[in-house]
């Protein structure tokens, strides 16, 4: 019998970032090693977890400096390990796709919390994948925060627990996960994703107030400006509590560092922590031609 197949999405959310660290470009191009940026290290780390497609969430006015530095797919590190010993190495090679998409015009300024640019990115992974082939729809989506830095590389032994189709996986610091509303990665399934969109709708103000028995449309009260749509301000705690922990999978980090401020990211630069830089040809942009010819020749 043939072994399943799984489609592990990873998302990478940019869009509606709260950005404190004051720059006057995408914060998360921020290096974390000498040409090794933030953006960087949550691609890789996709990568290396696993992740069969990538979609980096960004809408209009970022993705294109994005794009540009990080290009249009990467090797998997583990299958390009092994080409390198394998006789037909072309072939034994195998290229992640990286997909851009923004956050709806419908959702800016009404449910465009940070949070939300991952449920979206979610949402866009299904759907387009949807639209090519039921066979291509992701099982699974691994979320990885640009501005939280841990050890990366001890994902490759979870690679398994990441992409499990009936259990969660959650990367946890002191006891902590996304769930306590730590920018921290974690798997979550497609019904997961149903029930956070659910519950955030379920929460938020709209523009009226909600209507009282026997009240009509022009009867109802118009809700002041800066109380409508409060799912705009919703924290990670509350966008991901419906994600289910029933027989999940932990893995406690030997080492954490929130980037989100300009003290943690002093922090983390001068700490004994770092992550190795991987080779060159894994993190360097990789564009495609329009006959899908990569950069390097290959078909």
């Amino acid at each position: 019998m043939a072994k399943k197949r799984s489609h592990l999405a990873g998302i990478i959310p940019i869009a509606n970032f709260d950005d404190a660290l004051g720059t006057q470009f995408p914060s998360g191009l921020l290096p974390l090693e000498k040409d090794f940026t933030m953006i960087q290290k949550s691609v890789y780390e996709c990568a290396i977890a696993g992740c069969n497609t990538i979609w980096i969430v960004a809408n209009d006015d970022m993705a294109p400096i994005i794009k540009h530095h990080i290009g249009e797919w990467i090797y998997d590190p583990v299958y390009l390990n092994r080409a390198r010993t394998a006789i037909g190495n072309d072939i034994a090679r195998r290229n992640i796709p990286i997909y851009y998409v923004p956050v709806l015009p419908k959702d800016r300024d009404r449910r465009d919390s940070y949070g939300w640019s991952a449920l979206f990115g979610m949402h866009s992974a299904w759907y387009i994948s949807y639209r090519i082939s039921k066979w291509v729809i992701p099982q699974k989506y691994y979320v990885s925060f640009p501005h939280s830095i841990h050890d990366i590389y001890q994902l490759r032994a979870d690679r398994l627990a990441i992409s499990h189709t009936r259990k969660n996986y959650f990367l946890t610091h002191e006891g902590k996960t996304i769930k306590d509303g730590l920018p921290i990665s974690f798997s979550m399934r497609g019904k997961d994703f149903i029930n956070c969109r659910r519950r955030i709708n379920e929460l938020t103000t709209k523009t009226y107030e909600p209507p009282k028995e026997g009240e009509t449309y022009e009867d109802m009260t118009m809700l002041p400006f800066e109380e409508r749509w409060s799912a705009r301000w919703f924290d990670l705690e509350t966008i991901f509590e419906k994600v289910s922990e029933e027989d999940a999978a932990y893995n406690e980090v030997e080492w954490y560092h929130d980037l989100t401020t300009w003290e943690g990211y002093r922090t983390y630069l001068g700490s004994r922590n770092a992550i190795v830089r991987p080779e060159v040809h894994l993190t360097k942009p990789h564009q495609l031609n329009r006959l899908c010819i990569d950069e390097e020749g290959e078909e």
